[in-house]
């Protein structure tokens, strides 16, 4: 049995950290990026998902950041045909905008408006916990923009 992987995309250092923390704390393996371009399809610009297995069992985005929006990544994922469900997404914005919040509660995916409560995001991650199985592989050939270089993970069982 594998630990639970999270990706964490956000352009501020203190947020990645903050999340860092508290899923590691969870038992997770935590993979931070400050852009959305650690999703294999903005990487490989690929007219579907190249993984065969999805790449973490939660993701959680910021709206604001260099190269695309957190929306517009989710939106990309949906459209290409993302392994990960939707419903183990979330975006994280400082914007209490109705229409940002709408558009991707249509996608399936979860709202939080910054700051968030920790127990606001365990409870989330709990959830997400109930519609994940351990025992599945995930995808192992991932990349993560900041250093430039693939990144092997190697699932420990």
């Amino acid at each position: 049995m594998r630990k639970p992987r999270a990706i964490v995309c956000d352009d501020e250092a203190i947020i990645l950290d903050m999340f860092r923390t508290v899923l590691e704390r969870m038992g997770y393996e935590v993979l931070t990026a400050a852009t959305p371009m650690t999703c294999s399809y903005y990487r490989e610009h690929a007219e579907s998902c190249p993984q065969h297995n999805r790449c973490a069992d939660i993701l959680i985005t910021d709206h604001r950041m260099p190269a695309m929006t957190g929306l517009q990544l989710l939106e990309m994922q949906q459209k290409s045909g993302c392994k990960l469900s939707s419903r183990n997404k979330a975006l994280i914005t400082g914007n209490d905008l109705s229409e940002l919040k709408l558009q991707t509660e249509l996608l399936g995916c979860r709202f939080m408006l910054k700051p968030m409560r920790i127990s606001a995001i365990t409870e989330w991650v709990k959830e997400c916990e109930k519609r994940f199985d351990l025992s599945e592989p995930l995808a192992t050939d991932l990349y993560m923009p900041a250093t430039g270089k693939q990144l092997c993970v190697l699932n420990s069982k």
